[in-house]
């Protein structure tokens, strides 16, 4: 039983993340991408890396779903509601003890406007550089931030 096991958790763990393109069937910029595939692709991303956490915030008026995917390390997702409440004990919007625990939360919101699709598609070639960790120094970033992408 534990072989099968050992071999399940590896076969997770060494699995790739598809790239947007592979993931939508075309290269973003090619076609319009609706706002459900993205959706789609960060619940994906969450899903599949331990970089990241999909999490819904609330409804647009049309009641479509609207949700940020948070990239960090896996240490910092960890510890995400302390920092959260550093912060906020820090800008005085939030009474308690300060824990000594800090680190950035930058905000990365891409799109207000739905038929402009060019900020969603880079939401999207973001995410996932960030999580397969492909660009030079996004280590770091991921180990001294918390980012939030809003697609």
């Amino acid at each position: 039983m534990i072989p099968a096991i050992f071999i399940l958790l590896l076969n997770i763990s060494s699995q790739t993340i598809k790239t947007p393109g592979e993931f939508l069937g075309y290269e973003p910029g090619t076609q319009f991408t609706f706002h459900h595939r993205a959706v789609e692709y960060f619940r994906y991303v969450a899903e599949v890396s331990a970089l990241a956490e999909y999490r819904e915030y609330g409804k647009t008026y049309e009641g479509r779903p609207l949700g940020v995917c948070i990239v960090s390390s896996e240490e910092n997702l960890a510890n995400l509601e302390e920092y959260r409440k550093n912060n906020l004990i820090k800008t005085g919007l939030l009474e308690g003890e300060f824990t000594g625990k800090q680190v950035p939360f930058i905000w990365l919101a891409y799109n207000v406007h739905g038929n402009e699709s060019a900020g969603m598609e880079t939401a999207m070639k973001t995410l996932y550089t960030l999580v397969t960790r492909s660009y030079p120094g996004s280590d770091e970033w991921l180990r001294t931030c918390i980012i939030i992408i809003d697609p």
